[in-house]
């Protein structure tokens, strides 16, 4: 009997919600040690530890999740939604992997740019984690968190746009450009999308997040700082990102306060929601006269377009998407294998060494059709619709504010996520923290109707 209490501690939603902190806090502090290091020893570059650490947490991070399932009492045994998807998930991936048309290659092999089935489990498992933990001060401390490691690569962010850099960055980089500790403006412009979100749906119910009216316009200082930083990432997924944000809560908060007995609740957060529209068009001012930031992302777009070759459109991407989709027919079942997406491209009859290529689809949805198949797709897409469809539902039923807030708060978040993701990659330092806001809008339990409010 004391095994099992142990065995019960070890598994419970605190140790679930502790482990997910360390590694969302942990990963950007290491990479802050990192890039100090890198100017000190040849032996280190940055990103050094990133996968190491994420596939790490997806060992261990598995190892719980099967002892959790393992462990349950039997009058709690209920399959749920969320334990299909997770082992649908693992499955496609295994499958994926095991029939690669490139075994053991993923993303060209690049260590610091591939996802391997190590990290996949670490998704697999924040998403499962992210269903456990319910209570509310766990749900606003991970939104803290996601705070604070948006101010810390913010602030570098915030810096590169000046040129100054605390190392230097790994793949990419333009100057006066911000890619904060990701090594790449696009995966920050991603990352920022996350956190800008978060933030901003902090700030519009801060009502129910907040308890001081200074931090509230903490919050707003903050998202507008981060969204200065994200355009200075000259991504042009992030604008879609934010369009995706705004557009959701434009249409939630008309509906909800069409809806509501309670006006004046719905009235607070509108009215938050015109400030934060409103400090964002000012930031998107000063950004438009006093950078270059708007200005080289519209004529790098028009000449885009000017040049007539639709290929070309989003920096190849249409070529890009094209490669991958012509594989689909022949592949269909299991994809090209996973994060094995080059393979279109070296395949190809006409390849020589030297000619252009990518390791990813920069389109997540096709990226997952071309890499592991029609079915994973499906499961994905299937995942992402009754996620968002089920929260939707919960928001219109919750009655207790703070819990209604969190996850409308997470819903905006995985929209403007979802947005970014039609032209941006999928990669592990940024998309750990879309898997755990996935978890987190489907809790284990279930929301019901209070009849008497009916």
């Amino acid at each position: 009997m004391n095994l099992r209490n142990s065995i019960s501690r070890l598994v419970s939603e605190e140790v679930f919600y502790k482990a997910v902190l360390i590694m969302l806090v942990g990963l950007p502090v290491v990479e802050l040690i990192t890039e100090i290091l890198v100017n000190y020893t040849d032996a280190l570059i940055p990103s050094f530890f990133q996968p190491q650490i994420i596939s790490l947490f997806g060992i261990l991070g598995t190892f719980l999740t099967i002892l959790y399932l393992l462990t349950l009492p039997r009058e709690k045994r209920k399959l749920r939604l969320a334990d299909i998807f997770y082992f649908t998930l693992l499955f496609f991936m295994v499958i994926s992997a095991v029939f690669s048309l490139n075994p053991g290659v993923y993303s060209g092999g690049y260590p610091f740019y591939c996802e391997h089935p190590l990290h996949f489990l670490a998704y697999y498992w924040l998403y499962f984690a992210g269903t456990l933990i319910d209570k509310k001060q766990y749900r606003k401390n991970i939104l803290f968190a996601f705070t604070g490691v948006a101010l810390l690569e913010g602030v570098f962010a915030f810096f590169q746009t000046y040129d100054i850099e605390l190392s230097y960055s790994l793949y990419y980089h333009v100057e006066r450009t911000a890619y904060g500790l990701t090594q790449n403006s696009n995966f920050y412009g991603g990352m920022c999308v996350i956190f800008v979100s978060a933030v901003s749906g902090m700030y519009i119910f801060a009502d129910n997040i907040v308890d001081a009216k200074i931090k509230e316009y903490g919050l707003l200082a903050v998202a507008s700082f981060l969204f200065y930083t994200l355009l200075g990432s000259r991504a042009r997924l992030a604008w879609i990102g934010i369009i995706g944000l705004i557009i959701f809560y434009f249409i939630s908060l008309f509906v909800m306060y069409r809806k509501a007995e309670d006006k004046a609740v719905i009235k607070a957060a509108v009215r938050r929601a015109l400030i934060l529209l409103g400090a964002f068009a000012a930031v998107f001012g000063i950004a438009f006269f006093f950078t270059d930031y708007i200005s080289e992302v519209m004529v790098r777009s028009y000449w885009e377009f000017a040049n007539g070759d639709i290929e070309k459109m989003g920096t190849d991407r249409i070529y890009n998407w094209k490669m991958g989709l012509s594989n689909v027919p022949a592949n269909w079942l299991t994809g090209v294998g996973l994060d094995n997406y080059r393979y279109v491209f070296i395949s190809a009859p006409d390849y020589m060494e030297g000619m252009y290529l990518q390791d990813k689809a920069h389109n997540e949805y096709i990226h997952i059709l071309v890499t592991q198949g029609v079915p994973s797709l499906i499961n994905y897409l299937t995942l992402l619709i009754l996620t968002a469809s089920r929260t939707v539902k919960n928001i219109i039923k919750e009655n207790a504010p703070e819990k209604r807030a969190l996850a409308w708060i997470f819903l905006g978040i995985f929209i403007a996520y979802c947005a970014q993701a039609l032209f941006n990659s999928s990669v592990n330092y940024v998309v750990i923290y879309f898997w755990l806001v996935i978890g987190l809008l489907a809790p284990r339990n279930v929301i019901k109707v209070n009849k008497s409010s009916n």
